[in-house]
């Protein structure tokens, strides 16, 4: 995955989102950032049984009473979405006015956020964004940031290079969503590798630190590896979306109640649930 300084020429950004559909900013947030993040996020897994050790450290105990502990799954994982320390990052200043940048014109970002702690065995599937974000505009950009030293057997993102060209990708994306199309799923059923044979493409990834985001657009194939991490560490991301302020706003993740993709909220994300259930599949 190529690296772009996060002190380079906003034109050199624009330029390489527009020949790539993604840019990669190493470090664009701060450890202090990150460890506030850790700290918010994983002590509340704590209350639910699901960490062992000191709780910023993300390891998995193996086990959750998650459902036996709280009372709204959903409300539960509202609240962390919601902490401070997250939408301090997630909601910044710099955030924004990169996104300006990214998308040429104002931006806002999206109120509704996905948060994941992804423990041993999780995987996020092949997919692109479109299907869910571009209802009303697809001048949209997704937002990933690493929350933590994130190496490969942990579970990064990568992205298909130059997916968002390939005819065959095009197609099966045009004026599919998500939330009305429910007999076809927006995840692919080949693995990354056979798609990136058949197409043909590469995958991209690196070892992700605390802090450093990828920005990319909506019609780029893109997942995360798998967390095959022997000490049980989870990998803690999130995604938020930015699109121009220009365009009509899709009224599910904007606003202080945001109904989420399918209108149940926070309570439809696999962030909600317990991290010893599977997730499900979209």
């Amino acid at each position: 995955m190529q690296e772009t300084a996060v002190d380079a020429d906003p034109s050199e950004i624009q330029r390489r989102f527009a020949e790539d559909a993604y840019v990669c900013l190493p470090g664009f947030f701060t450890q202090d950032d990150v460890s506030a993040i850790r700290e918010a996020v994983f002590s509340r897994l704590d209350e639910a049984g699901e960490i062992t050790g000191t709780p910023a450290d993300g390891i998995y105990s193996g086990t959750s009473q998650r459902r036996e502990k709280i009372a709204d799954l959903g409300q539960f994982w509202r609240e962390i979405s919601e902490s401070w320390a997250l939408r301090r990052v997630t909601h910044s200043r710099a955030l924004h006015e990169l996104c300006d940048v990214l998308l040429e014109e104002a931006s806002i970002p999206q109120d509704y956020l996905f948060l994941r702690a992804s423990n041993f065995g999780r995987k996020t599937l092949l997919h692109s964004d479109s299907g869910f974000f571009a209802r009303m505009t697809d001048k949209v950009v997704t937002v990933w940031i690493s929350f933590g030293d994130i190496p490969l057997h942990l579970g990064p993102l990568f992205v298909m290079e130059k997916s968002h060209q390939h005819p065959r990708v095009k197609n099966a994306l045009a004026g599919f969503d998500v939330a009305r199309d429910k007999d076809k799923k927006a995840s692919w059923s080949e693995t990354p590798i056979e798609l990136a044979e058949q197409l043909p493409s590469r995958l991209l990834t690196r070892h992700m630190k605390p802090g450093d985001i990828v920005v990319f657009g909506m019609h780029l194939l893109h997942g995360s590896l798998d967390n095959v991490d022997s000490d049980q560490r989870i990998r803690l991301s999130c995604d938020v979306r930015y699109q121009a302020q220009s365009k009509p706003q899709d009224p599910r993740y904007f606003g202080p109640h945001p109904g989420g993709t399918t209108g149940a909220g926070y309570g439809e994300l696999v962030g909600a649930i317990p991290l010893d259930e599977e997730w499900h599949i979209r």
